[in-house]
């Protein structure tokens, strides 16, 4: 049997042991998993290292709850990589985006400013405060 096989013939108990205790393979397949338990019982396995928690973030094919997890993490949203991945994945919720968009680096607000995958908001306000943030350099 594949992986994915054994994955759906597990139990939401085997899987959320599976989700603390298995690979980086096992953990890619469970985030996108149809139980929340099972998605949040992967973000807090202490296996999970910082890339791992960027792609995640980064992932499209993820429940919103997921994102508004990893937004909420503070040890996460020390990650700029984590935080621009948010920011870019057009399936972030818009509240968890604008909150973060402050915390960019001026690169990253060019490069969201002109993300057309983002919501046209999060790119309106992104452009606003590149141009601010460029103001108040040549000052």
């Amino acid at each position: 049997l594949s992986l994915l096989q054994k994955i759906a013939r597990m139990t939401v108990g085997d899987r959320i042991k599976l989700a603390m205790r298995g690979s980086r393979e096992e953990r890619m397949i469970l985030i996108r998993d149809r139980s929340k338990l099972v998605c949040v019982a992967v973000l807090s396995s202490p296996k999970v290292n910082d890339s791992e928690m960027e792609s995640f973030a980064a992932m499209k094919n993820v429940q919103e709850s997921v994102l508004r997890a990893i937004a909420a993490n503070r040890k996460n949203m020390k990650l700029s990589g984590v935080l621009r991945a948010l920011v870019n994945n057009p399936k972030t919720p818009l509240d968890i985006s604008l909150r973060l968009l402050r915390y960019l680096l001026l690169k990253d607000l060019q490069g969201v400013s002109i993300n057309k995958n983002v919501n046209e908001t999060i790119r309106k306000l992104a452009l606003k405060m590149f141009r601010a943030k460029t103001e108040k350099k040549k000052e």
